[in-house]
């Protein structure tokens, strides 16, 4: 009975532990099942490769990040906050907008709350020149971050700047700088000043500027610039000096330099400077322009018209660098030539009295003299509303066209306003050249009986020295136009200052 009542027990517990075993491995098996699958899981979290595609992103290697965000598009069927924000910084600097903004929209949809998402929405509709949506944009930024941010203020400012609201530009502008102070900031308030024509309040801004950033070679550079316009160039040089010290290649602050030396005519210094400009800019129209300038004064016109013809072909809609063509051709005698590029130069800037008075000097020369007597009245009508062109010179010229198309009555007419405006005018110069002219014809028409005012009070200018009668060929103006001295940034859209 014993046996029998215990010959089971190791039979039964036998049974057990086989039974026991298969049990055993079967919970193995479903614990590494688990982890596999819990593994698997992992791989699959939608954020598991966005530190690989901020890595690429960083590096700039655009096409290998890019390839990956595709795959990530795909995989999580474009619902990658992350991979959607990389791809539109990416398109935005391959020049596509749309398509960045089109990205930066998907982000806002995937998360709505997201301040920097909207601000970056707000950058691509400024680029795209949607200013008025891009102000909208920046201000739900705004209520979306709680903080004032400098760098909203100041693109909401850079918005109404283009817009040409100054004052609500002016406004957001000193918020920034209330909130952070940037040379930037102090940029754009000296161009709201340029834009209300207020150069002296451009001038004190970017004084406040300098004493902040003392070392900005920008910041100088472009409080040189103005001094030059305002007249007051020992300041200006001392300025540009001191931008060229802090950044010897600053281009903006050597090519002002050199506009100056051109100035004052010291042409070989001044194309020391502009070679020196030519290694950083070669494509710079600006620079050619000026460069065949300083070729035009050393009197070596093939060299300005190879000059002027590459500043022709880098920028072709620019009005100063078709004004100094036609200057030029003036000069070498080619009236057809010159008459080509002074119209273009109008077509383009059409409130230069100075363009038409050479314009009418081409005519002239070309024999056509009504047409020469319209383009003479024009630049007579236009320099009274903005005075460009020096008065009496534009008359004398006037008067020489007549006298060699033989129209007498009108040239003693126009010498007599001569006349009047050097005897009425306080502290007006006469060049040399001019005197000479004005007596040749003033003493031809006296030889046809003309009278003049000051026949009985003797030789108003010349103190009575004879001067011989013109020549029978017409005279064309002798002064040298302004030379354009800007520097090219951009910008463009750039509202930097433009010197002329």
């Amino acid at each position: 009975m014993d046996v029998e009542s215990n010959s089971p027990k190791p039979i039964q517990t036998t049974a057990e532990v086989s039974s026991a075993k298969p049990t055993t491995t079967t919970t193995g098996t479903t614990v590494a099942n688990l982890k596999s699958q819990h593994k698997k899981a992992e791989l699959k979290h939608p954020s598991n490769r966005n530190w690989l595609i901020h890595l690429h992103y960083v590096r700039r290697e655009f096409n290998t990040c890019k390839t990956i965000i595709f795959e990530e598009l795909l995989r999580l069927n474009g619902q990658s906050e992350y991979a959607n924000y990389i791809l539109a910084l990416i398109y935005r600097s391959e020049g596509k907008m749309q398509e960045s903004l089109d990205k930066l929209q998907v982000c806002h949809e995937l998360e709505p709350t997201n301040a920097n998402t909207v601000r970056q929405i707000a950058r691509s509709l400024f680029l795209l020149g949607r200013h008025k949506l891009a102000i909208d944009a920046y201000q739900k930024a705004q209520l979306l971050n709680e903080d004032s941010d400098a760098e909203t203020h100041y693109n909401m400012g850079m918005c109404f700047l283009f817009m040409m609201d100054l004052d609500k530009a002016k406004e957001h502008m000193n918020l920034s700088l209330q909130s952070r102070v940037t040379h930037k900031a102090f940029e754009s308030m000296a161009q709201i000043a340029i834009a209300r024509n207020s150069i002296q309040e451009a001038i004190g801004i970017y004084e406040k500027a300098a004493r902040v950033f003392p070392e900005n070679a920008e910041v100088l550079s472009n409080l040189g610039v103005l001094y030059m316009k305002a007249g007051r160039d020992d300041i200006a040089f001392s300025r540009l000096g001191s931008a060229i010290a802090f950044d010897p290649w600053n281009a903006r602050a050597t090519v002002a330099v050199a506009s100056m030396l051109q100035t004052y005519d010291d042409y070989d210094q001044a194309l020391a400077k502009y070679k020196v400009v030519m290694q950083t800019m070669p494509d710079s129209a600006s620079v050619w322009n000026n460069v065949g300038m300083c070729f035009f004064g050393k009197r070596k016109y093939v060299a300005a018209i190879s000059c002027l013809k590459r500043a022709y072909y880098l920028s072709p809609f620019d009005w100063k660098i078709l004004h100094n063509l036609g200057l030029l051709h003036l000069h070498m005698q080619q009236y057809a030539s010159a008459f080509h590029f002074l119209t273009a130069s109008i077509n383009l800037k059409p409130d230069q009295s100075h363009t038409f008075m050479l314009l009418a000097v081409a005519i002239s020369h070309l024999d056509d003299v009504e047409y020469a007597k319209h383009a003479y009245e024009q630049a007579v009508r236009l320099n009274i509303q903005n005075i460009t062109t020096d008065p009496v010179n534009l008359v004398l010229n006037y008067a020489v066209s007549l006298f060699n198309h033989k129209k007498f009555p009108e040239s003693h007419q126009k010498l007599v306003e001569v006349y009047n405006m050097i005897e009425n005018g306080s502290g007006v110069i006469i060049e040399e050249d001019s005197k000479e002219i004005y007596h040749r014809v003033k003493t031809a028409l006296k030889l046809m009986e003309f009278a003049f005012p000051d026949d009985n009070d003797g030789d108003m200018i010349t103190g009575g020295v004879p001067i011989p009668p013109p020549a029978s060929q017409g005279t064309q103006p002798r002064k040298r136009v302004t030379t354009q001295q800007s520097v090219d940034q951009q910008a463009i859209g750039n509202l930097d200052p433009d010197l002329v």
